[in-house]
């Protein structure tokens, strides 16, 4: 049984290739009329189905989006189905393309015959000049195709692309977060470990990130809404776009830091690295990658807010410097030294 995800993939393909059969039905050009059938230059239909008659030829594609396609009659070009059967008993010098239903052929076919969801069946007596491909096991007499007999397996197929997307994904994200934490550690030591410090009250990063991750997205959605804060609006998501991913560093830090407590820039860099290196290997497990994602990028949003908080506050802060105690009164009966000076030199 194919999941909805595989299923929802094969029907998107579905759609996409039925708007592409109408393109090209209506951008061939027409054909000319010859000889003593009736002729016309194409036939399409959105619904209901096309029935093509014994003494009937189109010179030109014939197309049914939503309903079946009979051919009883010649097709000087291919024949295009979105939704049904397409049934050749005719001729058809082009190819037989079926998304959504089975193809069966009695008839000529000098293409290819492709069901995209269902199956192919060549009886005896039939001839298809190109291959047979089909989702479902084409039933074919023998002798009745000169090309290959294929079963294209789609749900494999897409499950394979799915798979090469996402691991594509994970690895370019992350190559770039490893390159923005790199250059974190060792352009901003100071900022790195004062991040660390903060993120080590767990709660209160976590609190923090969901105000500043959750709630200030949604703020500068609403803010979007008026007119005069659109350039506002946008500051703040990018600015939010551009925090989630340091968030991520600043997770990954912390969480080395617990393993190597170096203070120094090959520990920073090593801390940072032990850390990420477990947070990438959870992102590949499914369903939890994008959790831990998530999480780590709260969790460090709240530790740079607790950071650049404490730093305002730190260089706001007033110096004070210490005031002088006063000398004690000197006590009843004692003189107070007096200064003396160096004696002249002798003349």
């Amino acid at each position: 049984m194919r999941s909805i995800l595989e299923r929802g993939c094969v029907r998107a393909g579905a759609v996409v290739a039925i708007a592409v059969i109408v393109g090209v039905a209506v951008g061939t050009p027409a054909g000319a009329a010859r000889g003593d059938r009736s002729h016309r230059d194409r036939r399409i239909s959105v619904s209901g189905g096309v029935v093509i008659a014994q003494d009937e030829a189109v010179n030109g594609p014939v197309v049914s989006v939503d309903g079946p396609a009979v051919i009883n009659g010649v097709v000087t070009d291919k024949v295009y189905v979105g939704r049904g059967d397409a049934r050749i008993n005719g001729r058809v010098t082009g190819d037989v393309f079926v998304v959504d239903g089975d193809a069966i052929v009695n008839g000529r076919v000098g293409g290819d015959v492709i069901a995209v969801l269902g199956r192919v069946t060549v009886h005896s007596g039939a001839r298809v000049g190109g291959d047979v491909v089909s989702r479902r096991d084409p039933q074919v007499a023998s002798g009745t195709v000169a090309g290959k007999v294929r079963h294209v397996n789609l749900s494999s197929i897409f499950r394979g692309l799915l798979i090469a997307f996402l691991l594509f994904s994970w690895l370019a994200v992350t190559v770039s977060v490893a390159i923005l934490g790199l250059l974190f550690v060792l352009l901003f030591p100071p900022a790195a470990d004062a991040t660390v410090t903060a993120g080590r009250r767990v709660w209160p990063s976590l609190g923090w990130g969901a105000l500043v991750g959750i709630v200030g997205p949604i703020l500068g959605i609403l803010v979007l809404v008026t007119i005069v804060g659109i350039p506002l609006g946008l500051g703040v998501l990018a600015a939010l776009g551009a925090l989630s991913p340091l968030g991520y560093v600043v997770a990954s830090l912390s969480l080395g830091r617990t393993m190597v407590k170096s203070t120094s820039t090959g520990g920073r860099i090593g801390a940072f690295f032990a850390g990420f290196g477990i947070l990438r290997a959870a992102a590949l497990i499914p369903g939890i990658g994008y959790l831990v994602w998530f999480i780590a990028c709260l969790y460090g949003l709240g530790a740079i807010t607790i950071a650049a908080w404490r730093a305002g506050h730190t260089s706001a802060a007033p110096t004070r410097t210490p005031e002088s105690s006063p000398q004690p009164a000197p006590a009843a009966g004692t003189r107070e030294p007096t200064a003396t000076t160096a004696p002249d030199s002798a003349e």
